[in-house]
This record gives structure tokens, sequence and C-alpha cells, in this order.
């Protein structure tokens, strides 16, 4: 009936496919008419030369196995991956979970807010101190901070500076907690209409005494990855200031802060920092409409970076989005007992 192609250009051959030997050719033909009809896959050519491809919205959707995904980076003959204008319009367009998936979210968050609504105040205020710390030390552990979870919270909580650390892994976790404060306490802010000034705000904290703040001038490249971000000033401030009108477009905040999640590590608007920004974005986005944190406490880093590199390279959300949707039950679970 033709050939599968569920590869995506410079995906290798040893991608993991799903297995087609118990389905009829009725069945699979029927499946392949209805994907065709949603617009996740195109076909081309005719009878036995006829060719199925998922198209860029397909890709979007697409979730990839941690072991496919390490091969796909360890290959070197990858080609070189460029900006796609595209993909914001895609991401504007479409809804991000299927609707099993928001069901979901929801349920996770609604238990996790009757938990907050239910408690006392030392409680909440406990339970924020809890995620500051925790969320802090994960994201500064993403981009190699040594710092323990133990040696965080003593940091955050008693100004006690972990010994053998460097300045600049104490300066991180510090600047951490300063963008959390700065998020909790312009909460209408970031439950309103995100803008450029707000996201350069937020990068200006976390940046300060480590790194320069400000849209980066010239070419970053990204380590492990064949992909390159744009290296115009002016297109990276038109495409941030796009950023802003998609996220502000969408009404449900959990595609506003998956998109924060995603979309600022791969526009790369800084010379670094960029991840960290997103983070806290996301999870500003989210506190402000009390919704669950996204603390990342319990997600593996490589499983992580894994995730936003195949957006980078692939266009491929669903790696992202287990990770996202994997913190609502974890707050459901975890905060506010």
């Amino acid at each position: 009936m033709g050939q599968l192609m569920f590869g995506v250009d410079n995906l290798p051959d040893f991608l993991e496919l799903p297995e087609f030997n118990s389905l009829t050719a009725r069945t699979l033909q029927r499946d392949l008419n209805e994907l065709i009809m949603l617009g996740l896959v195109e076909k081309s050519g005719k009878a036995r030369a006829v060719k199925y491809k998922p198209t860029p919205l397909g890709i979007l959707g697409l979730k990839f196995s941690k072991n496919t995904l390490q091969k796909f980076f360890e290959n070197e003959n990858r080609g070189r991956i460029n900006y796609d204008f595209k993909r914001l319009d895609l991401l504007k367009e479409n809804n991000l979970f299927t609707n099993n998936e928001k069901k979901n979210l929801i349920k996770n968050n609604n238990i996790y807010k009757s938990k907050y609504q239910s408690a006392p105040k030392d409680i909440l205020k406990r339970e924020r101190e809890r995620i500051t710390i925790e969320l802090s030390w994960k994201s500064s552990q993403i981009e190699g901070n040594t710092y323990t979870l133990l040696e965080t919270e003593s940091l955050l909580k008693e100004g006690l500076v972990a010994p053998g650390r460097t300045k600049d892994e104490t300066q991180m976790i510090l600047n951490h907690k300063k963008a959390l404060e700065f998020s909790e306490e312009n909460k209408d802010l970031f439950a309103g209409k995100i803008s450029k000034s707000l996201i350069l705000e937020l990068h200006k904290i976390l940046a300060e005494n480590l790194i320069d703040s400000g849209i980066r001038e010239r070419l970053v490249g990204i380590t492990g990855s064949a992909y390159r971000p744009l290296d115009n000033k002016h297109q990276i401030n038109e495409e941030i200031e796009r950023f802003c009108e998609v996220i502000n477009s969408k009404k449900d905040v959990f595609e506003r802060a998956l998109i924060s999640f995603v979309y600022i590590c791969y526009l790369q608007p800084f010379n670094d920092g960029n991840k960290r920004t997103a983070r806290i974005l996301a999870n500003a986005i989210l506190n402000a409409n009390h919704s669950f944190p996204l603390s990342l406490r319990a997600v593996d880093v490589n499983t992580y970076k894994l995730a936003i590199l195949a957006y980078y390279e692939l266009g491929a959300l669903g790696n992202a989005k287990d990770v996202f949707i994997s913190q609502a039950k974890y707050a459901r679970e975890n905060y506010a007992i």
C-alpha cells in the first residue's frame, strides 16, 4: 500500500517505529486517512509509490523514546537546523494538549488547588518556601550547579554558603530566589498580558552578577545540538514580541505556560540564561493563575534536556509535554499535603 515515512528530515534509520504487524491493510488505511483529514499526515505519490509523512503539526505532537533521542543526538552527521519562523504560528493556531491530556491536567490541578485552599496560612507559607528551594536547586542543577538540595535550603533559609562551591554557583541559587519572589510580588503582571519588558526584567534578575542581560547581539551555539538560533538582534526583538502575542492570545493557562517553558529556550534571545528564564516564566504564569508549580524536583536532568533538544531540532513537543504534565501529578501528590 506504499511506504510509511514516519521519520522527519535528519532522523536516522534507527527511529523506533510502532508495530503494524497486527493491523490489517484496511485498518491501517482508514487510520491514515483520518490522520490526513486531521492534518497530521500528508500523502504523496500514487499506487505502490505512495508515501505518507507527518506534517509540521503531526511532528509537533510526536514523542520519542529516551533511547531514540539519545541515539539521534549522538549522530554527528546531522545537518544544521536553522530557526523556523513558522513554529510560532503553529503553536498559536492549534490546541497543544489532547482532550485526555487536558482532563488529566485539570483533574490533578484541581486536587492541588483544593489542598491549598484548605491549608492554614502557615502551611501555605512553608509550602511556597519549599517550592522556591526545590525549584531554585533543580533549575540550577540543570545548568551544572553542584549545590545539593540541603545546601540550597541552608543558603536560602539561613544564608549559609556551602563550602567548596563557587561564587557563581551561590549567586545562581540566590538569583533564582529573587526571580521567584519578583514573580510572587507581581502576580497581576504574570496573570495578565506578558510583555517583552517583563521577560527582560525576569532575565535581568536571573543574570545579576553572573552574565550580561538584555537581548543578545551575536550568534550563540547550543552544546550538543545542530540547531542554530537567529543571529540578528532586530529579528530576535521581533520574534520575542511575536512570542508575547502568541502566549497572550491563548486563553488556556497550561498552554501559555507550556509555550513559555519551551519557546524561550528555542528562541534563545539572551547570551545565556534562556532556559532559566523559560522555567521561571512558566512557573510565574502558573502561580499567578493559582495553578501547580513546575518544581522539576523529580525530573531527570537528561530527560529534560532531551525534551528541549527534541523541540530545537525536530519540532516535536511531546517529550516536553510529558515533563510538563508530570508536574501536575507531582504537585498533587507532594505539595500542601
